[in-house]
């Protein structure tokens, strides 16, 4: 059975929250169980405890994390900690106890008791906990998504501050795309919001665990063959992406061919966090760890709380002095930013800034891009349907 079916028979959430926790893993990537904690649905013991029944392995207890021995620590080196992301938590004689993601990972268990000659153990512990060890003995560094998040049960909605808005230059009316405009077609409105999650509640006891890839992230563009960022290969892509971050790059590779600095930011509880950035087609390196908490004021606020659109200079206020500061410095007399939106709500912000002239003329088609971008994201959710059911 899989976790998602497990709790919402246990009536531990709802099959709206099942479905609600499924979009924001594609969006925002990372486990399910983490994102599970991070909507405020479960607590990371009542997730360790669920893991446990689902895998019929026991699980870690929050002490079992806290105080590890030396010896103990020392018995797995740090590349397999890191490789595998696993944690020793007691040795007993030729016993190796070891907190794992996954314990049905046979490969990484044989190659632990390979290199270390130990018989390995395996037990279950909740991604939170997991990384937070990995950081605290092997000195792996999680991400900051992992440490806002350590030991809290929380709810996006009940933790946005409202933000002061700066004053707006948004345009007053967009000016009307080409007849030839290649992002429209004769029967194609303008439609920002897709309907399909809300389409979808009907299909709320397909209670599935998605398996998107929680590694993919920060090697966007090492080792990766060439690629189409031409307007029919973005499209294409788009059609057949297979993760949130190939959805990204398709965007940002294919402006960055036209605007000196595009960036996508990911909004989450008022906060906004650096997804994917190019300035002058260079990748901006750590652009995920950019964050701008929602006590600073930004023009990413304001387009969040407006979902709409934002264009002209940008205020003087703390918020948008580091957003400009993360893509290079300076203060582009022109900048566009467009929302993406999904079931009424946005979850991630365009950026563009940089050249000599406005920018308004590109909105009706970067609108356009948004939402297939959207498409594509409500595509994701529904294969992970398709292959766990």
């Amino acid at each position: 059975m899989r976790l998602g079916e497990l709790l919402v028979n246990a009536g531990k959430i709802t099959p709206t929250q099942l479905e609600e926790t499924l979009k924001g893993q594609a969006i925002f990537g990372g486990r399910f169980g983490t994102n599970l904690v991070e909507m405020g649905y479960l607590d990371e013991q009542e997730l360790a405890h669920f893991l446990s029944q689902k895998t019929g392995i026991a699980h870690t207890s929050p002490g079992q994390l806290i105080d590890i021995p030396p010896h103990v620590v020392g018995a797995v080196p740090e590349e397999y900690v890191r490789k595998h992301r696993v944690i020793p938590v007691a040795l007993n004689n030729r016993k190796l106890t070891l907190a794992m993601l996954d314990p049905s990972d046979f490969h990484a268990i044989d190659e632990i008791a390979f290199a270390t000659g130990y018989i390995v153990v395996p037990v279950i512990a909740p991604e939170l906990r997991l990384l937070s060890a990995m950081e605290k003995y092997y000195g792996i560094k999680r991400e900051l998504r992992y440490i806002s998040v350590e030991g809290l049960s929380r709810n996006r909605a009940q933790n946005a501050t409202p933000a002061a808005q700066p004053k707006t230059a948004k345009a007053a009316a967009p000016p009307s795309p080409p007849e030839d405009d290649p992002w429209l077609s004769a029967e194609e409105a303008e439609i920002l919001e897709l309907p399909l999650l809300d389409e979808l509640e009907c299909f709320g006891d397909l209670s599935i665990e998605p398996t998107l890839d929680p590694l993919a992230g920060s090697s966007l563009y090492q080792n990766a063959p060439e690629k189409d960022y031409s307007l029919d290969g973005v499209l294409t892509g788009l059609a057949h992406a297979e993760d949130r971050d190939q959805i990204a790059d398709l965007v940002v590779g294919h402006l960055a061919q036209r605007f000196p600095r595009v960036a996508f930011f990911l909004l989450r509880g008022g906060k906004a966090t650096g997804w994917l950035a190019q300035v002058d087609q260079k990748p901006v390196p750590d652009f995920e760890a950019v964050e701008i908490p929602p006590t600073e004021p930004s023009v990413l606020q304001v387009v969040d709380e407006t979902k709409s659109f934002y264009v002209g200079p940008l205020p003087a206020m703390a918020g948008n002095v580091r957003l400009l500061r993360a893509l290079g410095g300076g203060n582009p007399p022109h900048n566009l930013l467009v929302p993406l939106t999904m079931m009424g709500r946005v979850v991630a912000v365009l950026y563009i800034g940089g050249g000599s002239t406005s920018l308004d003329v590109e909105l009706p088609q970067l609108q356009k891009l948004m939402a297939k971008a959207a498409m594509a994201f409500e595509i994701l959710i529904l294969k992970s349907k398709i292959l766990m059911t």
